[in-house]
């Protein structure tokens, strides 16, 4: 897992003239070879490497962080009406074919005690409600696949709000994706409540998420972007790679060190202090200080929070 980030427009002015400029230039030199291409009788150069769909999906594949894509949600729910609709029609339709069998002959009279006599009818009307259930029973396999396909994407994670900020981004830069992809489905990341990850980073407790999502885009831009090289030009350029391991290191530390120095910190402060209430007051506040500290920089459930601050 990595963490990445893009390198800074660069651009003087309007925020943008950097692209634009260059997007003109490589328009106007390309215009011109391919004139000069087809007055020579000479083909058109083909473009190495990947592009399009297939550029996408390795980046996906390289960071599969950013292996984003939509639920759904409301199509796939909509099919599932629409089956357990065919489901209680099939079942209604069975059930008139049943009656009728049992009014009209004695044979087919005996199909809901018989499973042979019942698939193994003599004529077309004997066979008829065999018929009906076999469709019944195919339905029935779509409507359960449909289901249990929705309870498995209910539990997908959403993406990461900086890795889905960032694909927008990788797809609209143009020294990386350059828009690899056209069409209706270009708009499909743009539905944000709407959208899984196949293997989202996950942050497990909040001060990790601060550290990950606020501290370390303000070192990066600050410190990182300087001296660290970025990545191969292979996905696009001013991409920067960082170990995520060694990023939870860095949180653990800090949480450690800020577990270490609270209660230090109160027994000091209790110690300079002469006055009962003043002292009393103090503690109140450590222990609060102590709480907050649990629940913002722990998992921890609140019923361990009670405990460890009663202890």
């Amino acid at each position: 897992m990595v963490a990445i980030e893009i390198e800074g427009t660069g651009s003087t002015g309007d925020g943008n003239s950097g692209y634009k400029m260059a997007e003109v230039i490589g328009m106007r030199e390309e215009k011109t070879n391919s004139t000069l291409d087809v007055e020579l009788g000479r083909p058109e150069p083909v473009q190495s490497g990947d592009r399009g769909y297939a550029k996408t999906a390795k980046l996906m594949s390289v960071h599969e962080e950013l292996a984003i894509y939509r639920r759904f949600t409301q199509s796939n729910r909509q099919n599932l009406l629409y089956l357990q609709a065919k489901v209680i029609s099939l079942q209604n339709e069975l059930s008139k074919v049943v009656l009728e069998d049992r009014k009209d002959d004695k044979e087919r009279a005996m199909y809901d005690l018989d499973w042979w006599a019942l698939a193994h009818g003599r004529d077309r009307d004997g066979r008829r409600q065999w018929r009906k259930i076999k469709k019944l029973m195919k339905t029935l396999r779509s409507y359960n696949k449909a289901l249990l396909t929705e309870v498995s994407l209910a539990k997908l994670d959403p993406p990461n709000k900086h890795d889905l900020v960032f694909l927008k981004d990788w797809f609209e830069r143009p020294e990386m994706g350059n828009f690899p992809i056209i069409g209706a489905n270009r708009k499909a990341w743009d539905v944000e409540d709407d959208l899984v990850a196949i293997k989202p980073r996950l942050t497990p407790d909040p001060i990790s998420r601060w550290f990950t999502n606020i501290v370390f885009p303000l070192y990066h831009r600050w410190y990182g972007e300087r001296f660290k090289k970025p990545e191969s030009h292979e996905l696009g350029s001013g991409i920067y790679l960082y170990s995520e391991s060694r990023l939870a290191m860095v949180a653990d530390v800090l949480v450690t060190v800020v577990a270490a120095l609270l209660p230090l910190l109160s027994t000091v402060v209790l110690y300079t202090l002469q006055s009962d209430a003043l002292k009393l007051s103090i503690i109140v506040i450590f222990s609060a200080v102590f709480a907050l500290a649990l629940a913002t920089m722990t998992s921890a459930r609140r019923i361990e929070v009670f405990a460890a601050t009663a202890a």
